[in-house]
């Protein structure tokens, strides 16, 4: 029997173990030169690694030659080279002439004992031009992607050059672009991609960054389509907000817009951003409710522990009973103005079960106490705190020992102090309380693993003290004899 006569799932299995051969035997990295010899000057030039090469361009490679055997094993090695296509902006303006762009001549270039270089100007948008040319060309190439990632443009004119290159992307069910396309691309051109003429898009990342100076002050980057109203993210499975940005950045208002069509969300993410608020997660999750299964909202910075705000929610809305009500939420990790024990209690109990989904890790931050908003260190708020400390306690158990059992690990961010109920453990900077109690509270006291940063640690912020652990109870009776407060 020939080889092509094999069926084409196992052909396909010797052809991606023939791929990943070559991905081994040839060159996994790229060269650069310490620096460039300029006129009357004589500077010694030195080879050096300057990284490795992209899986993407890896794969490229690896199939070069499977690529030339006939019809069938070239339209295989598409598919499997462009399953995913990064397109990065060139950082920096200059190349080095001698070192020949095709990798499988690296082995040349080792061989010469003296390197020389010179330096030449490469537009850095050039990869981005190039990819729309090909794909204006060759849609038969662009049909095979399924994924693209865009990093580093940032202006009116390449997300023009995004757009053209997603255009003949019949296929893509997955895109992460930068935030400016929803400032700058019309509703027509955000339904070519959601819809398009083959697959619905399924996922959408979207990463804000501050641009340069002269980005930001250009005209023709400073206008917003308002385009977010015209358009249906109904067939959406996933979306991402990363990111912080002072300039044209995400907002409540966009969230409204999303909100009213994106109706079957499964995974919604919003990282590193501050300029949301808690108002704009809930109308996602209002609108996803019935089918949301991963809710991320970590609106941290630079700042670490310190979160900012997340906002108060404009209807005063119970938002622990909102979360608790989602049928199928399995992993969350959201920053609310207040938490309480309805987000773990058991009082939705259906049919002599638990409807709760939650597993893996679970995280809050709160800045409140339901019901005790103004922040005081009361006895009233310290029972809340102990009581929500119990239900989560108690949730942890109950998915332990459910019909099909799933481990669940809590952690609660509040009052400076990081707490851990299947523990029953609390993680904060107790020196003071040692101060005031002359060392007699706590009784047991150790060194945590866990600081302002979370569960990695300090960073080496010299400006932080290191956290020690104690244990619950015997944090709750410091705080009860006013040797901690939990004010806000």
């Amino acid at each position: 029997m020939h080889i092509t006569e094999l069926p084409y799932e196992i052909l396909s299995k010797i052809l991606e173990e023939a791929a990943r051969a070559n991905i081994q035997e040839g060159p996994t990295y790229t060269y650069g030169l310490s620096q460039v010899q300029l006129p009357l000057q004589k500077a010694s030039t030195e080879r050096y690694v300057r990284g490795p090469v992209p899986p993407e361009l890896l794969k490229w490679d690896a199939t070069s030659a499977i690529r030339l055997v006939c019809w069938q094993w070239h339209e295989w090695a598409l598919e499997y080279a462009l399953n995913d296509v990064y397109i990065r902006r060139w950082k920096g303006g200059e190349r080095w002439a001698e070192l020949t762009t095709r990798r499988d001549k690296y082995r040349l270039y080792e061989l010469i004992p003296r390197p020389t270089g010179t330096a030449v100007y490469r537009n850095p948008f050039q990869t981005l031009e190039r990819t729309v040319d090909t794909f204006s060309k060759y849609p038969q190439v662009a049909a095979k992607i399924k994924r693209m990632w865009f990093h580093g443009f940032y202006t009116a004119e390449t997300d023009r050059l995004i757009f053209q290159s997603l255009k003949n992307c019949i296929s893509l069910v997955s895109v992460s672009l930068p935030w400016t396309t929803v400032r700058h691309w019309d509703a027509a051109a955000w339904r070519t991609l959601l819809l398009g003429s083959g697959k619905p898009l399924r996922s959408l990342e979207l990463l804000a960054v501050d641009p340069t100076k002269q980005q930001a002050e250009d005209p023709d980057n400073q206008f917003d389509a308002q385009s977010l109203q015209s358009v249906n993210f109904g067939e959406l499975r996933r979306l991402k907000f990363f990111g912080d940005t002072t300039f044209m950045p995400i907002t409540d208002r966009d969230l409204y817009a999303i909100a009213r069509t994106a109706t079957r969300l499964e995974e919604f993410h919003l990282t590193c951003i501050s300029t949301i608020t808690i108002d704009g997660v809930v109308a996602v999750v209002k609108a996803s409710r019935n089918t949301l299964r991963v809710l991320e909202h970590s609106p941290r910075s630079q700042d670490g522990f310190w979160h900012p705000h997340p906002g108060s929610p404009s209807d005063s809305e119970h938002l622990c009973e909102l979360l608790r009500s989602c049928p199928k939420l399995e992993t969350l990790s959201i920053s609310l103005p207040s938490v309480c024990a309805d987000l773990f209690s058991d009082r939705h109990v259906q049919f002599g079960g638990d409807n709760a989904k939650f597993s893996g890790d679970l995280q809050v931050r709160a800045l409140h106490i339901c019901g005790h908003e103004h922040g005081r260190s009361t006895d009233e708020a310290t029972d809340a705190l102990e009581k929500l400390l119990h239900e989560a306690r108690s949730l942890v158990q109950r998915r332990a020992t459910s019909v099909i059992p799933r481990e669940l690990y809590i952690e609660l961010f509040f009052a400076d102090c990081i707490f851990e109920p299947s523990f029953s453990s609390v993680h904060g900077d107790f020196s003071l309380a040692q101060i005031a109690s002359r060392g007699q509270w706590p009784q047991s006291i150790e060194p945590s693993g866990k600081g302002p940063y979370g569960s990695t640690g300090l960073y080496e912020k010299e400006e932080e003290g290191p956290f020690q652990r104690i244990n619950e109870s015997e944090f709750l009776y410091g705080v009860r004899r006013k040797l901690l407060s939990i004010s806000t």
